[in-house]
């Protein structure tokens, strides 16, 4: 299905990461049909306009990406209107397309561009089509590090002055290869939440930086209780070990059983969250998993958001709903072998295994929205969900670790 002016879209952004992994860019993407990998459009300029509209206009580039680079698609009719080009510059790059370089005043655009503090991105294949550009008007080439000849690449041009990016990196072995191979960023699905269990064992995971600051926050006499959910949940590992205490028989009371992290920490208490923080210092720092945890959270975010809209649905029970349904993958276990210990509600249980009950629904619209296949829903549905996710985006950055928030805690 391709795009029109009432065709539902939706909007994402897929980390990218430097040499030494942290998050420093995003790519802003684009969808607009079913099982889309990358977006198919009949109207570019639009499906601009859309997308800076939701992301930026409404919710600030500062609180989408904070500090980082922003990567966007930007169609001629955009570079030739000038006034477009309003944003703060020196966080954004400028991706042009092939045909963009088939207009004689692409080159005087470009360099327009650039004079305005914009940086400029292009696909490796540009330059087999237009050798004639001069390689000093770009500032970023990508490389589909699916080219058998991937490395040759990225050695023809290292060192010639631009950003080398590889793409389409998709396990850790494709990014341990490209890393030795001289690139400089790297995009792809290995720094995505993956969606399939791969490993057969549990894996601990840890963010140190998050432990650590978790700890400091313990320490206030009057640490609200929702930032300390917003910090624990950045945790996943963490985040089972505290179910799995607060349903055990020691702390259980009655029959009900407890599902959002919020009373969780009220029935556990400070000091022993604080023990259970403490003992998770010596894990193991993992850098993919900690952009992948970026992206669990802003989906647990999402689900609140969406659940304030469904009175059957507390917000606070969608928030670990949305994080846990893709806690399977990232912890290495069938999502059976990972509700063992921890007695969600039947609804819950229904949702995660089955994608079943009201509970299911929402995961199916998450994972609907998530993948940009969401041609079966109204324009105003997707609409909704676009400003969800980058209301949920917004939320995750004001919470992962960095400077302390200057204003009072919201719910996402």
């Amino acid at each position: 299905m391709q795009a029109t002016a009432h065709s539902p879209y939706c909007i994402a952004l897929q980390p990218i990461c430097d040499r030494a992994l942290h998050h420093v860019a995003d790519k802003l993407l684009y969808r607009s049909c079913c099982d889309a990998d990358v977006a198919s459009i009949d109207d570019p300029f639009l499906a601009t306009v859309r997308s800076y509209s939701a992301a930026i206009y409404e919710v600030g580039i500062e609180n989408l990406v904070g500090e980082r680079t922003l990567l966007f698609t930007a169609p001629p009719e955009w570079i030739e209107q000038t006034g477009f080009f309003e944003l703060p510059a020196k966080q954004l790059f400028a991706e042009l397309t092939a045909d963009f370089f088939a207009s004689p005043t692409a080159l005087d655009a470009i360099r327009r561009l650039r004079s305005i503090g914009y940086s400029i991105a292009v696909s490796q294949g540009v330059f087999e089509h237009h050798p004639e550009i001069p390689i000093d008007l770009v500032d970023l080439i990508k490389i589909d590090c699916r080219r058998p000849n991937c490395l040759q690449l990225a050695e023809r041009y290292a060192g010639r002055g631009p950003r080398l990016m590889a793409t389409f990196v998709e396990d850790r072995a494709s990014l341990d290869r490209v890393r030795a191979g001289g690139f400089d960023w790297f995009m792809g699905f290995v720094f995505l939440p993956p969606r399939r269990v791969k490993e057969s064992g549990r894996k601990r995971q840890s963010n140190r930086a998050v432990e650590l600051r978790l700890l400091a926050e313990l320490s206030a006499p009057d640490l609200p209780f929702e930032q300390l959910e917003a910090l624990l949940a950045q945790h996943p590992h963490f985040c089972v070990l505290l179910f799995a205490q607060v349903n055990s028989a020691a702390f259980a009371r009655g029959q009900r059983r407890i599902e959002s992290l919020h009373e969780a920490v009220v029935r556990l208490g400070l000091e022993r969250i604080k023990t259970m923080a403490s003992l998770l210092l010596l894990s193991r720092n993992d850098p993919v998993e900690t952009v992948q945890v970026r992206m669990l959270l802003t989906r647990a975010a999402m689900a609140a958001r969406i659940a304030r809209r469904v009175r059957s649905i507390d917000p606070q029970s969608a928030f670990t709903l949305g994080l846990f349904s893709r806690l399977d993958a990232f912890e290495g276990l069938p999502m059976p072998q990972l509700l063992q210990g921890m007695p969600f509600s039947f609804p819950m249980q229904r949702a995660l295994l089955q994608r079943e009950g009201e509970m299911g629904k929402l995961l199916d619209v998450l994972d609907a929205h998530e993948s940009g296949e969401v041609s079966h829903l109204s324009a105003s549905v997707v609409a909704k969900l676009n400003e969800d996710f980058v209301h949920a985006v917004a939320w995750t950055k004001r919470w992962l670790v960095g400077e302390p928030p200057q204003s009072s805690v919201q719910r996402p």
